[in-house]
């Protein structure tokens, strides 16, 4: 006789109830036996009886729902109705010899018997992901991409941040994890390097694990995407707000009236006029540009240079400077610094759903990931 389920070695789920297959070989009419499956570290223990009068037979058992690597299935046959039993000589009263009943135990019937273990599945249930986020502005809002899920036992799992626009895996990262509610929440980084540059598109974050019972590998996928938006502001100060100096040797002038500036340089290479201003910029703001908005009188035709100049004096302040030098007249309209500072769009969902989960599977290869979604509709 054999035991065909559950195999021997094999790993079945928590909740498994058989059935236990035990093949007989064809002989008796009639097979009459018992089955035990126990597993010594969860405490399981289960004895039933059986007949399998074609050889073969299905016996269900109570549910295993603890894990256990221990577990083991025995089957055992009755002796076999009908089997010739031993004998031995014995004397009549003339002294002939005769045969009678040999005295002492039954012998047992055959039996068989298979090691096998129980183990939880994995499976990621409840999955959500936000759908967007901005990694660039961190003032508490969408600063991250949230993999929300939930895992059905605790198990070894592989966090993963994929580009699809590039098809390459950009950050991978392992944790143990416990059954139970979890979140991986990915800053749009590089491994561990934060505010590492990763262009703006769609990404795909991906949870893997493999189930110990089928020995594939399980996983949740969900779609988010980078976005940037950088808006550019110029910031215009006019002429009669700016402090004009003039170089302590030269002969260059300025003038300074209502609305603009009149400067006038008729001095060496190295003398200069020069009109500036302290301006207020954000503090996450990035310079970018000092221009001005200026005309050559008609008779000035002699040549020269204009000059801007911009300087950071503390996060919140810059000065701008214009400045003429040469042979050369000059009438400022205006004197402004352009900044830029990247500002975030109030997503439509902040809180991840479940919209953004896809289909799909995640595998190792020898070339790394290889991730497959499946096709939509």
């Amino acid at each position: 006789m054999a035991i065909s389920a559950p195999g021997d070695g094999q790993r079945v789920a928590t909740g498994w109830s058989g059935p236990v297959v035990v093949e007989v070989a064809h002989g008796a009419t009639v097979h009459d036996g018992r089955l035990g499956v126990v597993c010594p570290s969860s405490g399981y223990e289960h004895h039933t009886t059986f007949s399998a009068p074609s050889g073969r037979v299905e016996v269900e058992v109570a549910p295993l729902e603890a894990p256990a690597t221990d577990c083991t299935a025995t089957a055992e046959l009755d002796p076999t109705a009908g089997a010739a039993t031993a004998v031995e000589p014995v004397s009549d009263p003339v002294g002939d010899p005769v045969d009678a009943p040999a005295q002492g135990p039954a012998a047992a019937g055959p039996s068989a018997s298979v090691g096998f273990s129980a183990w939880h599945r994995v499976a990621f249930t409840d999955a959500r992901i936000s759908p967007v986020f901005y990694p660039t502005v961190r003032d508490g809002f969408a600063d991250t991409a949230e993999l929300v899920f939930h895992l059905s036992a605790p198990t070894d799992v592989v966090l993963l941040a994929y580009d699809v626009a590039r098809d390459r895996v950009v950050t991978e990262r392992r944790a143990v994890l416990d059954a139970g509610p979890a979140t991986w929440a990915w800053d749009g980084g590089k491994g561990n390097r934060r505010r590492a540059s990763l262009p703006t598109g769609r990404y795909l974050l991906a949870a893997v694990a493999i189930d110990p019972v089928s020995g594939h590998s399980v996983a949740v996928i969900g779609s988010t995407e980078i976005a940037r938006r950088t808006i550019t502001r110029r910031i215009v100060r006019s002429v009669p707000a700016v402090q004009a100096e003039r170089s302590a040797h030269g002969a260059c002038a300025t003038g300074v009236g209502e609305a603009r500036a009149s400067l006038v340089c008729r001095g060496t290479r190295t003398s200069y006029a020069e009109l500036s201003a302290v301006v207020r910029v954000p503090r996450d703001a990035r310079l970018r540009a000092v221009g001005s908005r200026n005309e050559k009188p008609s008779v000035d035709e002699r040549p020269g240079r204009v000059l801007h100049d911009l300087e950071r004096l503390s996060p919140r302040r810059a000065r701008v400077s214009l400045r003429i030098d040469g042979r050369r007249a000059l009438v400022v309209d205006e004197l402004y610094v352009e900044w830029s500072k990247r500002v975030q769009q109030r997503p439509v969902a902040p809180v991840p759903g479940r919209a953004g989960i896809v289909a799909g599977e995640v595998t190792e290869g020898p070339d790394g990931w290889l991730v497959e979604l499946a096709p939509r509709g």
